[in-house]
């Protein structure tokens, strides 16, 4: 029994060093690599005509303990001669896409390239050569919509055909038709490409006539991105919850290099706002509990402000907090400081409470309020109109970020009350009590006794005559 176990043991380790029991990769960067590239060349010798394909396709999930991936090219080469004109009529074309990959069907022979048009990009996405009808099926990214041109070889020229991805048509086409032979195939380079995600370009994003920031589609899902141009290089940031990197996009020339943080959150935003702070365009993508956002989020928060529903938020590296509503309106929010904080009581529905009172002066219709409670109890907030009157703030108007309670405060209220519900001073009887400070709350009991003191004088007085 011990041999038994001592073997089941060392063939357990055994397989883990072959890798095949696989181990959790728990907090470890996740990543899609995928990387493609196409180049063509059309010659023509004598009669014939030589096409060749150099092409590169990767595909892979990496952890963060890999920085690089090695990417195979090989190359073809098809000898081709030109035949007589042939009538191809009522061939199907359809085009649909499956997450990274568009399915192209072409009931026309002589298919050699595949150009998508996406807004903002131009991808070569397949080459080679059909000598029949065929499916091929081709990395792409498509940002919501697209247009396919599908180059075939007619003669020692091209035919082009425009068609739209989800399409299914039927055609008739006339072609210059050819006899081929492929004459090699064979292993062509190695290129070597890192793998990590880089460096935001955001920041470089003071450089501002190289840049846009707007909302592109990611895996079907609409996210705050930049986009990046120079001469024949375009790159797209995608960005997820708070700002981190979703994905990253590069088409440079005939290449096209996708990378996913597989590790990211993000979501369809309920509405977006772009805004500039600070000089910068930045895009927010607004959802029930979250923000994503073309810049770093250092907090956000969701508060209620006369009945409407605005995002609280502050910018990584700066001091400013900003409150943005779904109409597209952003206001820089001001910091006030209590003048006067003193420890009070305050009666509600009968019961003492230990709190504590604040009074501020507000720097603007709508100011944050930082305060550190002085106990470690449960609490909830009050505010104290002009007109003497105390109402309930709501929960989304408040909350703690770092051992520090903030209030959402807006005017007229500048006196507000922290209220520890689970140290209750004092019960009495009376009902019906409204919410009141409890220095008023005394008044009131006072002047219940008077009134007292003098019915019962007034019943002894009228006792004392009928006697």
């Amino acid at each position: 029994m011990k041999n038994r176990f001592i073997m089941c043991f060392i063939l357990f380790l055994f397989l883990i060093s072959l890798g095949i029991i696989p181990l959790e990769h728990a907090n470890i960067q996740k990543e899609q690599v995928i990387i493609q590239q196409y180049s063509t060349y059309l010659m023509q010798n004598g009669n014939y005509l030589n096409y060749t394909v150099v092409s590169g396709v990767e595909d892979k999930i990496l952890y963060s303990n890999v920085s690089q991936i090695v990417i195979n090219y090989n190359k073809t080469t098809y000898l081709l001669k030109p035949l007589g004109l042939v009538y191809y009529n009522n061939s199907i074309i359809n085009v649909t896409i499956i997450g990274e990959k568009l399915k192209i069907y072409s009931g026309i022979p002589q298919l050699i390239k595949a150009i998508l048009y996406t807004p903002g990009l131009q991808e070569v996405i397949w080459a080679g050569y059909l000598s029949k009808p065929a499916f091929i099926s081709a990395y792409a990214y498509v940002n919501g919509t697209g247009t396919l041109e599908l180059q075939y070889l007619n003669g020692s020229s091209t035919y082009s055909l425009n068609v739209s991805i989800g399409t299914n048509l039927k055609l008739s086409v006339p072609l210059i038709g050819l006899n081929y032979t492929m004459l090699t195939f064979n292993s062509y380079r190695q290129i070597t490409i890192s793998t990590e995600l880089p460096i935001p370009y955001r920041s470089f994003e003071n450089i501002s006539d190289f840049y846009i920031s707007m909302s592109s589609f990611f895996n079907n899902t609409l996210l705050p991105s930049m986009v990046w141009k120079s001469s024949n290089i375009t790159a797209v940031e995608f960005f997820g919850i708070d700002g981190t990197i979703a994905g990253f996009l590069e088409v440079n020339g005939p290449r096209l290099l996708i990378l996913k943080n597989l590790n990211a959150e993000y979501y369809t935003p309920k509405y977006v706002i772009t805004t500039t702070i600070n000089n910068m365009t930045i895009i927010l993508g607004i959802g029930n509990n979250s923000v994503e956002s073309t810049d770093n989020i250092a907090f956000s928060y969701f508060v209620d402000v006369s009945k409407q529903i605005g995002l609280l938020f502050s910018i990584e590296n700066t001091s400013s907090v900003f409150l943005a509503f779904n109409n597209g309106s952003v206001y820089d929010i001001q910091i006030s400081y209590p003048k006067n904080i003193s420890v009070s009581n305050i009666t509600i529905q009968n019961t003492v409470f230990l709190a504590e009172k604040i009074i501020v002066s507000l720097n603007s219709s709508i100011s944050l309020i930082p305060i550190t409670p002085k106990y470690n109890y449960t609490f909830f907030i009050l505010k104290e109109l002009p007109n003497g009157s105390i109402l309930f703030v709501n929960e989304t108007d408040f909350f703690m970020r770092n051992n520090t309670l903030y209030i959402v405060a807006s005017r007229p209220s500048e006196t507000y009350y922290i209220v520890y519900s689970n140290h209750p001073l004092l019960t009495t009887t009376q009902t019906n009590q409204a919410l009141i400070p409890y220095g008023a709350s005394n008044l009131v009991l006072i002047a219940g006794i008077v009134v007292i003191l003098l019915a019962i004088a007034s019943i002894v007085a009228i006792r004392k005559r009928r006697l």
